[in-house]
């Protein structure tokens, strides 16, 4: 496998980066749990979050200068896994779709180059749903919902949450590396 790995300087145990799991060492076939996040440029979430203190190394200069988008969105649901290239993400801004039987709503923001990723079902429905000035609407209800949140902000479902679904970014090769059973969504 070639994707990033990390060294336990406690338990001398190997990780795997995109699965979260003890590849070698006394942890070996550990499993971490996989947390919502979400991948936001510095300045974006500096425009956010303005009193952020972060760590900066002079090597990550190079990230700040030149933005890659030759990645995917990955997500990983129980056995089933699905990919989405960050580009076709951001061209659509919001892809509905489903990860084996669990809807899903990729969420690209081109311009601050934010990503999120939800489960769009909600109380037995599944709702579909476009971007509006900024702005995730549902077809079903009309509701405005907030897309770093997933708060439905006004209209019938104000004050519902949409679940995060945890992401992965990766080079499509190292995804397909730690799920070759995973589709690559084509628009």
């Amino acid at each position: 496998m070639r994707a990033m790995t990390w060294w336990d300087h406690e338990t001398r145990s190997i990780w795997s980066q995109p699965i979260g799991t003890a590849l070698i060492g006394p942890l070996r076939g550990t499993q971490l749990r996989l947390l919502p996040s979400a991948l936001v440029p510095w300045k974006s979430w500096r425009q956010e979050h303005p009193d952020t203190l972060v760590l900066d190394e002079p090597a990550f200069a190079l990230f700040r200068e030149a933005p890659r988008d030759d990645f995917v969105i990955g997500i990983a649901l129980g056995p089933h896994a699905k990919a989405y290239r960050y580009r076709d993400a951001a061209r659509a801004g919001v892809i509905n779709d489903a990860v084996g039987p669990h809807p899903v709503l990729v969420y690209a923001d081109a311009g601050s180059r934010r990503v999120q990723t939800f489960v769009r079902r909600l109380r037995e429905q599944t709702l579909t749903f476009t971007r509006r000035n900024g702005r995730l609407v549902d077809k079903r209800t009309g509701s405005t919902w907030d897309p770093v949140t997933g708060i439905a902000l006004e209209g019938p479902l104000r004050g519902e949450v949409l679940r995060v679904v945890p992401h992965n970014s990766s080079f499509d090769w190292a995804w397909l590396d730690f799920y070759p059973h995973s589709t690559i969504y084509a628009p």
